[in-house]
């Protein structure tokens, strides 16, 4: 009686791998190159955010807002400490798409400053990033 249950047994771990071996490649998609991006990106380490009236010494702030025309350029993530924070700049067939600034977002967190408020900041009406050297 033990050795046919045990038998039973064997052959139902088998077919049952059997099957799902199977199964699992019949509905893999196929990789084709068709469906590839040209999407690319570079994380840079943030060591200090200046604050200004009109941007982030790097980035306007308008780029933040965006309409269904032109959809925003920045993005904040929360991280929780300074030492995990990174800028991201995202390009699309080498054209510039968005930046993403992974930050604390607690301005009291020692890797925020400010800029002088009544200095305009260079380049706070620039479009894109074609520019920046990594």
């Amino acid at each position: 009686m033990k050795k046919i249950l045990m038998i039973l047994a064997l052959l139902s771990v088998f077919s049952v791998a059997l099957f799902a071996e199977n199964s699992s490649s019949a509905s893999a998609p196929a990789r084709t190159e068709g469906k590839w991006t040209d999407i690319s990106y570079v994380n840079v380490p943030v060591l200090k955010i200046l604050e200004g009236k009109d941007g982030y010494v790097i980035i306007p702030k308008k780029w933040a807002h965006g309409t269904p025309e032109a959809p925003r350029k920045l993005k904040f993530r929360a991280v929780k400490t300074s030492l995990g924070s990174y800028m991201t700049v995202v390009k699309d067939a080498g054209e510039f798409k968005r930046v993403i600034l992974s930050i604390p977002m607690n301005k009291n967190n020692s890797i925020w400053g400010v800029v002088d408020s009544r200095k305009n900041l260079e380049g706070a009406d620039k479009d894109t990033l074609e520019d920046l050297e990594f």
